[in-house]
């Protein structure tokens, strides 16, 4: 690397790690402001700021695409207004040759954003869900209950509501021997496997589950639990790695529709501050006395939420099989190309 491009990309990650600071600060006075005082009520100061650093992770395509876009303007109106850039013409170096240091900067978000999604922020995800549980207010509106369905090794199968890590206890659990026997259980612990407020139901001569005896704890020694099970229990899509989505859409599935949704998603996603370049730079790179820099800054910010609302949107089309998955993820973001890059392209 050339010592301009150094001095360009050494201005680029001071000017990107402090408005990145700012933004996520912003976040976490705003986000404390609003939940602050529940937070507070049932956390110390460390949960409260383990959870912020594990919204980041969930967040962090977002906040590094933001800063990045704000960090590239500053830098390049910089160097316009200073005509550093004339400079740098005048030795012969292309426009497009100095965006270098910007493509090697969103070479790294993109790498950064590919591993984060893989190892990062699918338990991040988790983490964060379970506090926003934890601290939820009460609400009279009934929320959206989810229900996970495991096979056992012996063919029967376990239907529960929701599984706690920490005391290895899966609530409200059906345990499906066979089409006329079903244990119904509000508690289930695994380890050892020991159930509490146990109803054993039994189909009867009228077709019908009648209810033939209860227990306020039973042990199920008959029940094959597999540690391995809970790791192979629903996980939503969105959190999930990106391997896991890969390998799970070679198999056929009902599901693939979605997962192959978001495992696009996934991989499109951290791909946004190259849009970010191939937009920008072809308009702030211009000489004119006049330039209208508040309404460029405005417009790419704009344009930029704009285009993760129609990502977000689409999500919701391709995992709903409104459209295929790929028209929906892929759609969009040749859409976004076809506008900027023939402008890119044509920059000199």
């Amino acid at each position: 690397m050339k010592l301009w491009e150094r001095y360009i990309f050494t201005r680029l990650g001071k000017t990107f790690i402090f408005l990145l600071a700012c933004l996520f600060g912003i976040y976490v006075i705003v986000d404390l402001s609003a939940h602050g005082v529940r937070f507070l009520s049932k956390s110390d100061f460390a949960d409260i700021a383990l959870y912020y650093f594990h919204t980041f992770a969930t967040l962090l395509e977002l906040f590094l695409t933001l800063a990045f876009l704000l960090a590239t303007m500053r830098i390049v109106f910089d160097l316009v207004a200073s005509r550093e850039i004339i400079a740098l013409l005048m030795a012969g170096i292309s426009k497009k040759r100095i965006l270098a240091p910007f493509f090697i900067f969103a070479t790294i978000l993109t790498f950064t954003c590919y591993v984060n999604s893989q190892w990062f922020a699918p338990e991040a995800q988790d983490i964060t869900d379970a506090f926003k549980t934890t601290h939820k207010t009460k609400k009279k509106k009934k929320e959206t209950v989810h229900i996970y369905s495991v096979l056992l090794d012996d063919d029967t199968e376990l239907v529960y509501q929701s599984f706690e890590k920490e005391k290895k206890e899966l609530f409200d659990v059906f345990w499906v021997k066979s089409s006329t026997d079903i244990w119904h259980m509000k508690y289930l612990k695994i380890d050892p496997v020991h159930g509490r407020f146990v109803n054993h139901l039994v189909r009867n001569k009228a077709n019908q589950f009648e209810k033939v005896e209860s227990f306020v704890a039973k042990d199920f020694p008959d029940l094959l639990w597999n540690d391995d099970i809970v790791a192979h229990r629903f996980v939503p899509f969105e959190n999930r790695s990106l391997t896991t989505l890969l390998s799970q859409s070679l198999a056929a599935s009902a599901e693939r529709a979605s997962i192959f949704t978001h495992l696009y998603y996934k991989l499109v996603s951290p791909l946004m501050p190259f849009l970010v370049l191939f937009a920008l730079a072809p308009i702030s790179m211009r000489f004119s006395r006049n330039q209208p820099l508040f309404i460029i800054a405005t417009a790419s910010i704009f344009g930029l939420i704009a285009l993760k609302v129609i990502f977000d949107g689409m999500l919701i089309l391709g995992e709903n099989q409104v459209l295929p998955a790929f028209a929906a993820i892929f759609g969009p973001l040749l859409l976004a190309l076809g506008c900027s890059v023939p402008s890119f392209v044509r920059m000199r």
